[in-house]
């Protein structure tokens, strides 16, 4: 009797009211970078990719990095890592696109987009191992809404773009012996402002190799979350320093994985993070303090 394990799983953390990242304006010179990689063979092979990204806007730069400035400063960190080997010869099928845009990005496009296909039947017992990890993690002081967001009514209410300290990550593995798999893994952080959502998104698809031979091995994704939010609301002492700089208001962490052994007919996990303000309201501005005293 054949075994069958079905498994579909769709996630999604989106952070809304007085929850925004506001993303981080490019530098002034912008790059791409573009690989594709496609492979038809018998035997055994193995492709690796990794980027490593850093991104300020405070007047230190990177080498002042923490701490980070005290007023209007950002740091937006950004890794993909991609590992796939066999460990013996088999039937290939690899295709790989991966897509690093340095410029900045609106809704509907992406800083670093990675997509993936394999196809694998191991001979005498090979087998292949494939991982994907996708991480994005920004941190920011208080800014006034009208100079990090386009739409003049946004600046209204709320009038300062809270204080955040935000991270997504999002990964999955696979070890099998006979493999279809897909994954596609996207994330967007520098943008031309804040109006478009920071995104993370990371989907794996295994499904049979052909009718009646499904995937043989394990598979399983993982998500983690940590959110850290303030209000927008700073206190300033009369002819003094801000004393108070947007303290933490909120504090959310979330984990989810899930693994799956034997033969697999059906494995869907699909992950995605975003966050934007959608809403006006409960955001402040400088509140005044008792003047310090000489």
């Amino acid at each position: 009797m054949k075994k069958t394990i079905l498994v579909l799983i769709i996630m999604a953390i989106l952070t809304g009211i007085g929850l925004a990242d506001h993303g981080i304006p490019p530098v002034p010179e912008t790059q791409g970078i573009v690989t594709s990689t496609t492979i038809d063979a018998v035997g055994n092979f193995a492709s690796t990719s990794e980027i490593q990204w850093r991104i300020t806007d405070d007047s230190d730069g990177l080498p002042g990095v923490p701490p980070l400035g005290l007023i209007v400063a950002t740091i937006y960190e950004s890794v993909y890592t991609e590992d796939t080997a066999s460990n013996g010869n088999g039937l290939i099928l690899y295709d790989k696109e991966l897509d690093v845009e340095t410029s900045g990005q609106i809704s509907g496009q992406w800083n670093i987009e990675a997509l993936k296909e394999l196809a694998f039947v191991g001979i005498d017992g090979a087998r292949v191992t494939s991982s994907d990890t996708i991480f994005v993690d920004g941190a920011a002081t208080p800014y006034m809404t009208e100079d990090v967001v386009i739409c003049p009514f946004a600046s209204v209410d709320p009038s300062v773009f809270p204080a955040y300290c935000n991270r997504a990550e999002a990964g999955s593995t696979i070890d099998m012996t006979v493999a279809n798999v897909r994954t596609t893994s996207t994330d967007r952080f520098v943008m031309p402002s804040g109006d478009h959502a920071v995104e993370l998104n990371h989907d794996i698809l295994v499904t049979e190799l052909i009718e009646d031979l499904p995937s043989i091995g394990t598979a399983s994704a993982y998500m983690e979350v940590l959110i850290q939010e303030g209000r927008g609301a700073w206190e300033i002492d009369s002819g003094g320093p801000i004393t108070n700089l947007d303290p933490l208001m909120e504090r959310i962490e979330f984990s989810e994985e899930t693994t799956v052994s034997g033969d697999i007919t059906t494995f869907e996990k699909l992950m995605h993070y975003e966050s934007i303000l959608t809403s006006p309201g409960g955001a402040g501005g400088p509140i005044p303090a008792t003047p310090v005293e000489p």
